[in-house]
């Protein structure tokens, strides 16, 4: 089964929280999936944390060479062949609504004729769109 699982910027300190999101009128909270590992008389307070909503973003379901999960919204280095020669780019990972997936290209545009084929080699995260580096 495929992990559902986003992550945003804390609104107290910054700091970036993983777990399940809820989404009010007035607030987007990440609700932490580990809430129950070290207490189990945590307050609301403590398993639903406050985030910006602009910072929230979602598990891909992949992890990167290094074992990290990629987010939407992460900026990878990625390595690839199309079959005859490799090739790699530096990008962001995002939603794309026309091939209904994830990817760290943009494949909005129209390609009539061309090789769209490519085997990533290797994907790894250097950093993401919210955090200036």
């Amino acid at each position: 089964m495929r992990e559902i699982l986003f992550r945003a910027k804390r609104i107290d300190d910054g700091e970036w929280v993983e777990g399940f999101l809820l989404s009010t009128n007035e607030h987007t909270y990440i609700a932490y999936t580990n809430q129950f590992d070290d207490d189990l008389f945590l307050s609301p307070k403590e398993i639903f944390i406050e985030v910006d909503p602009k910072t929230v973003c979602q598990y891909t379901g992949l992890t990167d060479k290094n074992g990290r999960k990629i987010f939407a919204g992460d900026i990878v280095k990625v390595l690839y062949t199309n079959g005859q020669e490799d090739g790699g780019d530096v990008t962001e990972v995002k939603y794309s609504e026309k091939s209904a997936s994830f990817s760290p290209w943009d494949w909005e545009y129209d390609c009539d004729g061309c090789d769209l084929y490519f085997h990533i080699k290797e994907i790894e995260i250097v950093g993401n769109a919210f955090d200036k580096e």
